[in-house]
């Protein structure tokens, strides 16, 4: 067992696991949620094992981080990022020094995003034998 934090004149239970929260709501990570605030990982399990509020506000911030996650994907996939251009290992520059840049985009995270939303149009094809046909949805009568 690790060694136990001193909570003498520091912050008391309900900012701790308000701390907690604020971080897990950022991150997604219960690890890095617990270390912000201070306390062994054990601690926030058996909080959220005793306290049915702060299980709901743990629930409720997990989606929040994967909200986050999410739109993160979304922007990568259609708006896309820059990544510095390299020529035999080497960065290029403009004249003035600047690494020249461009911009890419995220066909796998745009797939992954689709079969996300539309899991019957756009999930992963299954081959069954070699005379097998496509499956068809209902979304795809029109075909």
């Amino acid at each position: 067992m690790g060694p136990r934090l001193k909570t003498r004149g520091g912050p008391k239970g309900g900012t701790l696991k308000a701390l907690f929260l604020e971080h897990l709501r950022k991150t997604g990570n219960v690890s890095e949620a617990a270390r912000a605030a201070g306390i062994d990982r054990k601690t926030a399990y058996n909080w959220r094992r005793q306290d049915e509020a702060f299980g709901d506000h743990w629930r409720e911030a997990l989606e929040e981080a994967t909200d986050l996650l999410e739109a993160e994907a979304r922007r990568r996939a259609i708006d896309g990022y820059d990544e510095p251009m390299l020529h035999a290992g080497r960065l290029i520059c403009d004249p003035e020094g600047r690494p020249v840049m461009r911009k890419r985009y995220s066909d796998g995270l745009l797939r992954m995003l689709l079969r996300a939303h539309r899991p019957t149009r756009f999930r992963e094809a299954r081959i069954v034998g070699e005379d097998s046909l496509p499956i068809l949805t209902k979304d795809d009568e029109h075909l």
